[in-house]
């Protein structure tokens, strides 16, 4: 989750990052862009007269060179855009001289100096076409050494810190630099070498190629004029560490510190790791409990997440073109604060307001964001104010995103969601982590030494940042907080199962599987509930003098609720001795009335001799054999208070068979959308209920079916 921090500040520093592209074009010695303008210094500081006194020739002793020495002194630095600086003869005596443990002198343009005339150190102007088409000089550090006479050959490593400072999301150690041996420009070894300028700076070995019998090396460094920020040239030797010496051992130095890099980019590597597992796991957590969006908000945030350690490191190893690494990670990081978003209205179950509904509808111009960062460079002007407009768009994204989050958290922390408080911690925890490296790279750069930070812990050879420590914090929260959101759903769950099984078994008493004794008539019933309980019901008595009485009935809705009405109403069938159907259902309406929902129903009863009475409330018709039977349409129970019913009269013959059933038989529904419909119904009449249950289950249940069928005997002839 520090990743959705470092998504604001790095849509903050995106304007910043067009200035570092503009270094990478400088080093590359292609046209820069129009912000390159705005990072060269509005004013120098006095340069050294023209007549300024020349200081005594200083040359480095390499020639007992065994193992690799460190070129720590003697260093002459100049500001000029001649190219001519790299060249072995170019006069720099008039240049300051300076070790590497100080802290350098703010420098001016030579070129551009007043007290230069026209711009050269000699009062010439400077050839046409000299001045480098990036806008801005060099800086040239130059050093004479002495070697002895048939040496080996010799390289030079140009080591860079093992400390996130150096990585492309925190302070760096500037644009990059050009060396030359003799004059001759000199190409890095390792991973992308013939074109080190796109790639981020680390540690790397370059093969000088001085012939055994030439003891006389002028070796010259340059790097772009930067005379302010964390890239300033000032603080050029405290993120550079320049050795001279054999390349075999220069290449154990390297193999060495290539090691500890990935040593310092462990822990975060391995939260990636920690990150990819805990989204499987809410992946998992979010299937399994599919009302709660807020585990797959969270899941694909984390899945966001993960890879970009394992980015950081391919960048930070020169193994990623950095303009394309910055422009991926900066997409990842805007695509998991979104993300984060979705997460945190899932999680605190809020409701659509206006500035969620404006967050959520303005984050398409997020996606831009990335291919923005990919495209810096260009000099079509349509094309710059439009990513101009998208970075400027984000950067109000990110602002308004990071004022939802505190204050949502703050106010749901005030009103007691101790959840909410421990996403808050985790979250200031991780801001720290964010701002803690950039304010060592500041201190770095102030000092001129490389600082230390206080909060890292050094575990071994693996040192341990706040910023690791703090996403393991928040990693600790999330899974923390989803653990205790499990056990609070899981027992609710528990619970609701415990009191539908409950009201299942009531159900079950209420509506008896057995079959009653009904003398000259058979009676088949099938109950089938859509859910754990249903809404549906039926009811079976046999009365004296050889009469049947017979209800059937749904109640609106599925569930708890409905289970309840349809508890209270067999309750109240049992304890009527009323037998007339009408009246039956005037006592029934009167006992649903004031309540929720309503309930249609169907009473009839059927007397010895083939006598058949019944009565209907909003129920659907029944069938006599095939034939449906036409029976008075009136209102459902509980639509109004005070409601008579009518009834019909039908004469039995023996065999004739009476069909009731539910709508969840005509309401069967296949996945293509076709219902059951009244003519299967029709065709299927003559079946047994049995059969008509299993066809409309088959077809495709949604609701609730219950089929009664009632026959009478021949026996009853008699």
């Amino acid at each position: 989750m520090r990743r959705t921090l470092l998504a604001a500040t790095g849509m903050a520093a995106t304007v910043l990052a067009l200035g570092t592209v503009a270094l990478v074009q400088a080093q590359q010695h292609t046209p820069g862009i129009a912000v390159e303008r705005a990072l060269t210094s509005p004013r120098h500081l006095p340069a050294p007269p023209v007549n300024a006194p020349v200081v005594a020739a200083k040359v480095f002793d390499a020639t007992r060179l065994g193992s690799p020495m460190t070129l720590d002194r003697d260093w002459r630095i100049g500001v000029t855009a001649n190219a001519e600086a790299a060249a072995p003869g170019f006069d720099d005596s008039k240049w300051p001289l300076h070790n590497t443990h100080d802290l350098l002198d703010n420098l001016d343009d030579l070129d551009r100096s007043p007290e230069t005339a026209n711009g050269t150190q000699g009062g010439e102007k400077p050839p046409s076409g000299e001045r480098p088409r990036h806008g801005r000089p060099f800086v040239w550090f130059r050093m004479h050494i002495r070697l002895a006479p048939h040496h080996g050959p010799v390289a030079l490593l140009i080591s860079m810190p093992v400390s996130q400072s150096t990585a492309m999301v925190g302070a760096g150690g500037g644009p990059g630099v050009d060396v030359f041996a003799n004059g001759q420009e000199i190409a890095p070894e390792g991973p992308n070498g013939n074109a080190a300028g796109r790639y981020q700076e680390i540690s790397r070995i370059y093969d000088l190629g001085v012939a055994p019998d030439e003891a006389s090396l002028t070796l010259v460094v340059r790097t772009i004029y930067i005379p302010f920020g964390l890239a300033s040239y000032t603080s050029f030797f405290t993120f550079h560490t320049l050795r001279i010496g054999n390349p075999a051992d220069l290449r154990n130095e390297l193999e060495l510190w290539s090691v500890h890099n990935l040593f310092e980019r462990l822990p975060r590597l391995i939260i990636g790791i920690l990150l990819l597992v805990l989204s499987v796991f809410l992946l998992a957590l979010y299937f399994s409990q599919r009302g709660h969006l807020e585990y797959l908000w969270l899941a694909l945030h984390e899945l966001v997440q993960a890879p970009i350690g394992f980015i950081d490191q391919a960048g930070s190893s020169a193994h990623l073109d950095q303009l394309w690494y910055a422009a991926l990670v900066l997409q990842l990081l805007v695509v998991s604060a979104y993300l984060y978003f979705e997460f945190l209205v899932a999680f605190l179950g809020m409701r659509r307001r206006w500035y969620i509904v404006a967050l959520r509808y303005s984050a398409p111009i997020l996606a831009g964001v990335g291919p923005v960062m990919g495209l810096l460079g260009t000099h079509n002007t349509v094309l710059l104010v439009g990513m101009v407009a998208v970075l400027v768009g984000g950067i109000l994204w990110i602002v308004g995103l990071f004022s939802f989050i505190f204050i949502t958290l703050i106010a749901a922390t005030l009103r007691r969601n101790y959840e909410a408080g421990l996403l808050l911690v985790s979250l200031l925890l991780m801001l720290v982590g964010v701002i803690e490296p950039i304010l060592t790279g500041s201190m770095s750069n102030w000092g001129g030494q490389a600082y230390k930070s206080p909060l890292t812990v050094q575990a071994g050879p693996i040192p341990i940042h706040f910023a690791s420590i703090a996403d393991f914090i928040g990693l600790l929260a999330i899974v923390l907080i989803i653990f205790v959101r499990f056990l609070r759903i899981h027992y609710a769950e528990e619970r609701a199962s415990s009191e539908l099984a409950a009201a299942r078994s009531v159900q079950e008493l209420i509506i008896p599987e057995q079959k009653p004794e009904t003398p000259g008539y058979e009676v088949d019933s099938v109950y089938t509930p859509a859910q754990e309980v249903g809404g549906d019901f039926f009811f079976v008595r046999p009365m004296g003098d050889d009469e049947l009485l017979v209800a059937i009935g749904d109640v609106a809705g599925k569930g708890m609720k409905a289970a309840m009405s349809v508890s209270m109403l067999v309750g109240a069938l049992r304890q009527m001795t009323e037998r007339n159907p009408a009246r039956i259902l005037e006592l029934l309406n009167r006992v649903v009335a004031g309540s929720e929902g309503l309930t249609t129903c169907q009473v009839a009863l059927f007397d010895g001799k083939g006598g058949l009475v019944m009565a209907n409330a909003g129920h659907l018709p029944p069938y006599l054999n095939s034939q449906e039977i036409a029976v008075p349409g009136s209102l459902p129970l509980g639509a109004i208070a005070n409601v008579t019913y009518d009834e019909v009269r039908l004469y039995l013959h023996p065999g004739d068979r009476i069909l009731m059933l539910s709508d969840g038989v005509l309401e069967a529904r296949k996945a293509t959308g076709e219902l059951f419909g009244f003519n299967r119904i029709h065709n299927l009449s003559n079946q047994s209920a049995f059969y008509i249950a299993d066809a409309a289950k088959a077809f495709g249940q949604e609701d609730d079916i219950t089929v009664l069928t009632v026959r009478r005997m021949p026996s009853a002839a008699a």
